[in-house]
């Protein structure tokens, strides 16, 4: 099976279990960089694995290393920026993954577990937490 490399854009609660399925063992997925700003426990973790911890444009500019960019951050404006940064790159050979591709990948190496929402901010997801119990 052919293996991918990817980079993940946002290791909140989201991204940190999304880069935990894609460092096990029976993934087909190379973490090739992550991009978090915080000190988060997907960031300690990509660190722990000696994933590269880079600015967006780094990531950008690794081109052809890199197959898919997951952004999981839920934020709209980050994903406009790395499509900006991929143009003015002319990286036109790395692809960000809509959240609808995310939520699909998940499914596929997660089983039944719950992908959290990746469309809502941080706010509404604390707000949902709440409502449901979960905070």
């Amino acid at each position: 099976m052919e293996n991918h490399n990817i980079a993940i854009i946002g290791l909140g609660r989201v991204g940190t279990v999304f880069l935990e399925k894609a460092l096990s063992s029976d993934s087909v997925m190379t973490v090739k960089a992550v991009c978090e700003l915080c000190d988060t426990p997907g960031r300690k973790l990509a660190e722990k694995k000696g994933i590269p911890v880079l600015e967006l444009v780094e990531i950008v500019e690794l081109g052809i290393d890199v197959d898919v960019i997951f952004d999981l951050t839920g934020d709209e404006n980050v994903s406009r920026i790395i499509q900006q940064k991929l143009a003015e790159s002319c990286n036109s050979y790395s692809q960000v993954a809509p959240a609808r591709l995310a939520r699909l990948v998940w499914s596929l190496f997660a089983g039944d577990e719950y992908l959290p929402n990746i469309g809502k901010s941080k706010y509404q997801t604390y707000a949902d937490m709440l409502l449901e119990g979960k905070a």
